[in-house]
């Protein structure tokens, strides 16, 4: 394509050439900007009419283009100061807008970018010579040809389809600036914690070919996809993991969401497995075989197991747990059975399966009566502790915390009102929640407790009453300054 009138302005130099003085070029094309002045407002991109890819054999779908801005050998005229600008791509994503450099008479730079049309600017010193949509196709040059002389200057745009005869042709040192730099990756998902960017080709805003797809969690590499191929229904290619885990699976779009399918099974590097139902590529649900050969089925959380859900053990025999967070550690009566094992019900105590109920008794029982000395004693010695003549406390309101973070003590407003405390203990590997609700009224340095009816011990993990004691009322001395209680000699802290 040439923009301009050939035809007239070569009759216009002959004129001109014989005398006649302030000739200038003219066109009656009125789409076509004029050489000098402001050139018309960039116009909206192209229908989809007029947007469509032209024709391509399957060979060169995924092959790049190049634009390539060049200058004729004259040092006549407008010779310096000229470059290209390219500010959108019709169709295409992650296309970065550039400029070239101020190119000089002879001079060529080129830019690799992906089939579509491009909106260009062509500008000298400053000024705007050419506005348009240019084609670019698969594997050939388009060339923007700025052509200047003594009289005229024009932007010439022409489609070569043999590139390398070209270069040969032309044969001059050319600026290259490569895909990375002129396309960013494009974001395909983001959820699940998962974000997947694709770099790879593109013609005329559709995915063609191959390219690869990076998958990051939490800003690190976690995945990688080589000879990605997009399409509906997933994402063809093999996935290679930053820790090295393998999977015999595929991703598969399900609800619009890029996923490892169903029953896919994935092998750890330690040798753990799963196979089942995934969150993108966090396991979901199913079966999680564990290094030892003991599995769970049931859900999971961070690989773990979660909810309701069955073990099954490496030699023989099975146990459902009501909680999957109870393993290894649970505790309580489980129905259970195997091979071998009667299925009926099951003892445990802190992992360790017992012979009897009435073993498993005589353990929770001294669990109880180790937990409770060991919250009965603080809450004792607060009772029957001395008052102090420290000052603050009538200003202590709010929730506080000891320094081993198992007890929390709350006021919910300064000199009177009410109060709650909790406390965790553990009794061999479980763990037990007391809890109490009070009333209360502060001095200065003291602070005078009635407890409401009866505290309440627990199991932490399922909320099973254990126990129920309760705790003699009295008047200990306190502390506060600021954020800092001190309750009996304890410190808590908000």
């Amino acid at each position: 394509m040439t923009v301009g009138n050939w035809g007239a302005k070569a009759l216009l130099i002959g004129v001109c050439m014989v005398g006649l003085i302030g000739c200038q070029t003219t066109t009656g094309d009125t789409s076509i900007p004029p050489v000098q002045g402001t050139a018309p407002a960039l116009s909206s991109a192209p229908s989809s009419a007029h947007s469509s890819a032209p024709q391509q054999t399957v060979a060169n779908l995924s092959e790049t283009a190049l634009i390539s801005f060049e200058l004729n050998n004259s040092g006549i005229g407008g010779y310096y100061g000229w470059q290209l600008q390219v500010t959108h791509a019709a169709n295409n994503a992650g296309f970065i807008p550039f400029i070239s450099n101020n190119l000089s008479s002879g001079q060529i730079q080129r830019f690799e970018v992906w089939p579509d049309r491009y909106a260009i600017n062509v500008y000298r010193l400053g000024d705007l010579q050419y506005s348009g949509w240019v084609d670019v196709h698969p594997a050939q040059i388009t060339v923007i040809y700025a052509d200047f002389g003594l009289l005229f200057d024009d932007v010439k745009i022409n489609n070569i389809a043999d590139p390398a005869l070209y270069q040969q042709a032309k044969n001059i040192p050319a600026l290259l600036t490569p895909i990375s730099s002129t396309y960013s990756p494009q974001t395909i998902q983001d959820t699940g914690g998962y974000r997947f960017e694709y770099r790879g080709p593109q013609q005329y805003g559709k995915h063609v070919g191959t390219g690869a797809v990076t998958i990051s969690k939490a800003g690190k590499e976690f995945a990688t996809i080589g000879n990605a191929t997009l399409e509906d229904t997933g994402i063809s290619g093999r996935i290679q993991f930053a820790d090295s885990r393998t999977t015999d699976g595929t991703i598969v779009r399900l609800n619009g969401i890029y996923q490892l399918a169903p029953e896919t099974r994935t092998i750890w590097p330690g040798g753990q497995e799963f196979t089942g139902r995934y969150q993108v590529f966090t396991p979901a649900d199913g079966l999680l075989r564990m290094v030892d050969g003991t599995s769970w089925k049931g859900a999971l959380r961070n690989e773990r197991p979660v909810g309701a859900g069955r073990v099954m053990f490496a030699a023989d025999g099975w146990i459902d747990l009501p909680s999957g967070e109870m393993f290894p550690n649970q505790t309580g009566t489980f129905s259970c059975g195997g091979k071998i094992v009667p299925v009926g019900e099951c003892y445990y105590h802190a992992g360790t399966r017992l012979a009897s109920a009435a073993e498993l008794d005589l353990l929770i029982e001294r669990d109880l009566q180790i937990a409770a000395k060991d919250v009965k004693q603080p809450l004792q010695q607060a009772t029957d502790a001395p008052q102090t003549t420290e000052t603050g406390c009538r200003q202590a309101s709010g929730t506080f915390h000891d320094t081993t973070g198992n007890s929390t003590l709350t006021l919910d407003k300064p000199g009177q009102g009410r109060g709650n405390f909790i406390s965790y203990t553990f009794g061999g590997a479980a763990k037990y929640r007391f809890e109490i609700d009070f009333t209360y009224t502060t001095t200065p340095d003291s602070i005078s407790v009635t407890y409401d009816g009866i505290g309440t011990y627990s199991n932490a993990a399922t909320g099973e009453v254990l126990q129920r004691m309760t705790i003699p009322s009295g008047t200990v001395p306190c502390q506060f300054d600021r954020d800092v209680l001190v309750f009996d000699g304890v410190e808590y802290r908000k």
